[in-house]
Order: structure tokens, then C-alpha cells, then sequence
């Protein structure tokens, strides 16, 4: 089996790569360029608000309680609660707030103009389903609040994220395990963690995520542009998964692959083996990184990064210092121009 080039080629074997020309010049205009909007921000963050106060109306909103449906958290089907509590805040003439939510193994599912607001953890889970359409939502929580990432996608596959804005305190966007066919276009994240796939193969497990596409997206001011994280001792693959279009503005690591993640006080134990992490696609980001170094590449010796691609990449130093890139065990490959470029390719 030979794998494919993706600067010319679509993870689908003959379908060609390349931007919607509906998209290109309107977007590109206003690329990188501080003080202006990207293509999505003046309308799209307009249009989910402006849905979203039509949705809600004047009147005060209803809280919606599972509790008060009938679920009881004793271990027994609490579905029918659920689907009670649901139809009801959807039904309201007023606007209905729905507390703690997760999708668990739904098809078909689509979940849209929606506010979520202040969760205790994760804000949105969508957890082993199939045909998943997520557009128009608006996420915030205080940007020093732990674990509540905004949309979180485990073991799903086939999930399309669109038009959403999301600030909080951790992941804007988290994709895990057994996480196949994730597209997510037309994102705003800020504060946060950044957009990340994993963490991936945490206490020597076994971890599977491909075919993932970031398009169009802006961060601002978070911890993490778009990130791939996973642990020692893991095995399975983080493979063909491509960010594109992307700008970012004071990143403190627009662009990370970790092989070594270790989110302890004590240091982990080193291990050989490691998830693999292959295929994946850097092109067209541009923006400033908060720190010095605006691409990490720390992969594992064992088992290092491979098929790298990286296309006008251009990072810049937020302060007055020189950004550079910190490249260890990884195979990389250069179209265009990129910069700032690593002093090794491996």
C-alpha cells in the first residue's frame, strides 16, 4: 500500500484537493491581517447571534432539569426523561435553557442555533454516533475554567461541525478516540486550549482517529493553535487529518504535535511505544505566535512523526523576539513558502 500526497490528492483515492472557488479570494483578502476580520467572523458570528436572540425571544427562558422528567441516575433507562426534557425546551415560545448535555449513540443526529453556557465539564459530547451535523452553535465558559471543552467528539464518525464560536476554558474542539470522518469548518476559538486531537493512547491503550479536516478557522489568544497530543506507551494512529485556512492571533503554540504528553505533576515514566501519527496536512496558516516558538514538533524516537506536509505556513513572533521551530523525530516536507522553518527535518 502506498499512501498518497496530499498536496495533490483528497484522502479519497481520485477526488481532487483543492479550495471551493467560492471561498478563495474572499477569505485570502483579509488573511493574517490584524485589525480585519477573517472571511467567517463579521458574518457568521453575527448570523448565530442574531438566530439565537430570534430563538430566544424576549421573555426570560424556561431551565429545562432532566430531574424533573423523571430521570433518576439509579443506573436504570433514563431515555424517555431525556427525550421529555428535550421536546419540551425545543417547544418553547420563550426560549428554554437545557441543563448538562451528551449525544450518546445517536444517527442521523443534527444539533443546531443552540447557546451553551457555563457547563461544569465538557459542554457537548457527541459519544459513539454516526451522521452528525453540529452548525450555529455559540459555547462560553470562563477561560479559566478546567476540563470544559467545547464540543467533544469520541468514538463518532462521519460528524460534520459548522459555524460555531466557542470560548472556554479548555479544547474548543476535542476529537479522541475511534473518531473517524470529522470535518469542522468555520470556527472561532478563543480563550481556550485550542483545537486538539487526543489525548490519544493514555495508560498503554489503544487509540484510532483518521480522516479529521480543520477548514477555516481563527483562534485568538489560546494556550494552543491546532494540536495533536498523545501519550507514551499508546498504540493505533492519529492519521490523514489536514488544518487548512487557518489564521491565529497571540497563539502560544499554533502548531504542536506532542508524542509525549504527560498531564501529571510527576514525570512520566518513558516508554518505546507510542501512537502513530502520519498524513497530516499544514496549509495555509498564518498569524503570531504569544511565544518564541511557533511550530513544536516533539515526536517519539520509536516511533516518529512521518508524512508531515507543511504549505505557506507563516508564523511571526507576537513580541519583538524571532520565532523559531522545534523539530525532533519527524519527517517533514515543504511547499511554498514556510516559515519560521526547522533547523532539522528529522
Amino acid at each position: 500500500y502506498r499512501e498518497e500526497d496530499p498536496f495533490h490528492v483528497d484522502f479519497r483515492r481520485g477526488r481532487a484537493y483543492h479550495l471551493p472557488t467560492s471561498y478563495r479570494h474572499p477569505y485570502f483578502r483579509t488573511f493574517g491581517v490584524r485589525g480585519q476580520p477573517n472571511y467567517h467572523n463579521s458574518y457568521y458570528n453575527n448570523e448565530i447571534q442574531s438566530r439565537l436572540d430570534r430563538a430566544g425571544g424576549a421573555a426570560t427562558p424556561k431551565v429545562v432539569n432532566v430531574d424533573d422528567f423523571g430521570a433518576k441516575a439509579n443506573g436504570r433507562d433514563d431515555s424517555q426523561a431525556f427525550k421529555k426534557a428535550w421536546n419540551y425546551a425545543c417547544s418553547s415560545s420563550q426560549g428554554a435553557i437545557m441543563v448538562a448535555v451528551t449525544f450518546n449513540e445517536c444517527t442521523n443526529l443534527r444539533v443546531s442555533s443552540l447557546r451553551i453556557k457555563d457547563a461544569q465539564q465538557m459542554h457537548v459530547i457527541f459519544q459513539k454516533c454516526v451522521n452528525v451535523k453540529a452548525f450555529n452553535l455559540l459555547v462560553s465558559a470562563p477561560g479559566n475554567s478546567p476540563n470544559t471543552d467545547g464540543i467533544h467528539v469520541t468514538g463518532t464518525q462521519n460528524i460534520y461541525i459548522n459555524n460555531c464560536v466557542i470560548g472556554t476554558g479548555d479544547d474548543c474542539i476535542s476529537i479522541v478516540s475511534g473518531s473517524k470522518n470529522v470535518r469542522a469548518t468555520g470556527i472561532t476559538c478563543g480563550p481556550g486550549h485550542g483545537i486538539s486531537i487526543g489525548s490519544l493512547g493514555a495508560g498503554n491503550s489503544a487509540a484510532y482517529v483518521s480522516n479529521v479536516i480543520i477548514n477555516k478557522a481563527t483562534l485568538s489568544g489560546t494556550d494552543n493553535g491546532v494540536r495533536i497530543k498523545t501519550w507514551q506507551g499508546g498504540s493505533g494512529y492519529a492519521k490523514n487529518i489536514k488544518f487548512q485556512n487557518i489564521v491565529m492571533y497571540n497563539v502560544s503554540n499554533p502548531i504542536i504535535i506532542d508524542q509525549n504528553y504527560c498531564d501529571q505533576e510527576n514525570p512520566c515514566r518513558k516508554q518505546t511505544s507510542a501512537v502513530q501519527v502520519s498524513n497530516v496536512l499544514y496549509q495555509n496558516i498564518r498569524g503570531t505566535s504569544a511565544s518564541n516558538v511557533a511550530m513544536k514538533f516533539d515526536c517519539s524516537q520509536s516511533v516518529p512523526c512521518r508524512q508531515i506536509y507543511l504549505q505557506n505556513v507563516a508564523l511571526k513572533a507576537e513580541e519583538t523576539q524571532q520565532a523559531s521551530s522545534s523539530c525532533a523525530n519527524v519527517i517533514l516536507s515543504y511547499r511554498g513558502d514556510v516559515s519560521p522553518p526547522c533547523s532539522s527535518r528529522s
